[in-house]
């Protein structure tokens, strides 16, 4: 179990990097994906605290305390980033981004192939 949860926390990771980068330069689906995953970590976090909470564990209190911990920091970072990808400025950023693209393309020759 350690080594599928250290894996897909990899991944995840990746994908909030990748997702990250593409906000970064103004790629307003990367915006829409960011808040989907954060969705689905909503619906992980849910469900391995359900089940934290339900099946004793053996553990300690002390390392019961910052599993959760864990959980609950890492869902704030996400809504955190949710919260700041959804403001009137981050909007007014995706827009220029979006209107400067348009207008690279617009301005490159058309190709005829």
């Amino acid at each position: 179990m350690g080594i599928l949860a250290l894996l897909l926390g990899l991944i995840a990771t990746g994908l909030w990097l990748w997702m990250a980068r593409a906000n970064k330069r103004g790629r307003s689906w990367a915006r829409m994906m960011a808040t989907v995953f954060f969705g689905l970590l909503t619906a992980g976090e849910l469900a391995l605290l359900f089940e934290f909470l339900t099946h004793s564990s053996g553990s300690t209190l002390v390392v019961q305390f910052l599993q959760v911990s864990f959980l609950v920091a890492y869902w704030l970072t996400g809504l955190s980033a949710v919260v700041l990808l959804w403001q009137r400025s981050s909007s007014d950023f995706y827009a220029a981004a979006g209107n400067r693209s348009k207008a690279i393309r617009e301005a490159s020759p058309k190709r005829h192939d």
